[in-house]
């Protein structure tokens, strides 16, 4: 057995895991032992950490009742085997409300996510991992009232930072020396991760099913009946095993997040598979378009060459249909 297998198995006969209450994309999985504080001095930051290894052994050790460190979040940046979790997967240990033991004296006052890889090599920091921490970040930090700035989303090493020593010695009380780590390192891509905690103003590029830019076979039919529709049409495909994909092509070059939009009904899939074309590659995005229809649904932030495309397939579970409306790059 591999490492990742074992830990995976370790993980499914000894923790209680259930649906997170406090961030619905992550899965409660707690320890069987108390590993937190229940008072503080509120949360004012969220810290990010790098695990220094892999998801899953990392839940593993963490929930050891022996090892006296904890976490509030951990974020999966590739699923390194075919038994790991999906990139982008997202456990929490211990709820918001408490204090995790993560930072030394920072704890009373500080979240904290573990984020897998190793600060000496940016393979993990994934595309995936950036997707789901950033909302994350954002959600944890919305709570506090505080700016959504780099005084108050910070590393595990901004003890390193000069200019965030000062601040925190002028504006709080806990020593902002207290810590000797150097995680994430000089790979973590600060900027990334700020742009999707604090999107750019609304720019980019805009397609509707009746623009340039859009192309789609004749087997894909037109409607306008459905009142949160984009524009005066769209069009649908009842789902099968068959390789036709709709297409809207056109995205501006640099970094972006991708949107689609479609009119929401009970006859549509749970399972739309957009596939978003970005720097040559392709991430495909499974949307629920039972829900959420009639506004801009994100597929993920990512950096796009020029002129690439989003692709909508109708080839998943069967019984149902996929609607091609409108995408846009922002």
């Amino acid at each position: 057995m591999t490492k990742y297998t074992i830990a995976l198995a370790a993980l499914a006969a000894g923790s209680v895991v259930q649906a997170s209450t406090d961030y619905g994309p992550a899965t409660y999985r707690p320890p069987s032992c108390t590993k937190w504080n229940t008072t503080g001095n509120g949360h004012h930051f969220a810290v990010c950490h790098d695990m220094e290894g892999y998801f899953a052994s990392t839940i593993s050790y963490l929930n050891t009742c022996s090892v006296s460190v904890s976490i509030h979040y951990m974020v999966n940046g590739k699923q390194d085997t075919s038994t790991d979790y999906a990139a982008g997967s997202i456990d929490q240990q211990v709820r918001e409300a408490n204090y995790a033991w993560h930072a030394r004296c920072w704890n009373s006052w500080m979240w904290g996510t573990e984020h897998e890889g190793f600060a000496s090599n940016p393979a993990w920091y994934t595309d995936a991992m950036y997707n789901a921490t950033g909302p994350l970040q954002n959600h944890l930090i919305s709570q506090t009232g505080h700016p959504k700035d780099r005084n108050h989303v910070i590393g595990h090493n901004e003890h390193n930072n000069a200019n965030w020593r000062a601040w925190v010695n002028a504006n709080y009380s806990f020593d902002p020396n207290c810590n000797t780590h150097s995680d994430p390192g000089a790979f973590w891509n600060w900027s990334r991760l700020m742009s999707i905690i604090n999107p750019p103003p609304p720019t980019g590029v805009t397609i509707d099913n009746s623009n340039a830019g859009f192309s789609v076979s004749t087997g894909w039919a037109t409607a306008s009946s459905s009142v949160d529709k984009f524009g005066a049409d769209y069009r649908y495909h009842s789902t099968a095993p068959t390789s036709d994909r709709a297409s809207w092509t056109g995205s501006p070059s640099g970094s972006h997040t991708a949107y689609c939009w479609y009119p929401e009904g009970s006859n549509r899939s749970t399972t739309a598979p957009y596939s978003v074309v970005h720097g040559g590659v392709s991430t495909t995005v499974d949307v629920n378009q039972q829900t959420s229809g009639g506004t801009w649904v994100s597929l993920g932030a990512y950096s796009f060459n020029s002129g690439e495309a989003i692709y909508l397939s109708y080839w998943t579970g069967t019984g149902f249909i996929v609607v091609a409306d409108a995408v846009k790059w922002q």
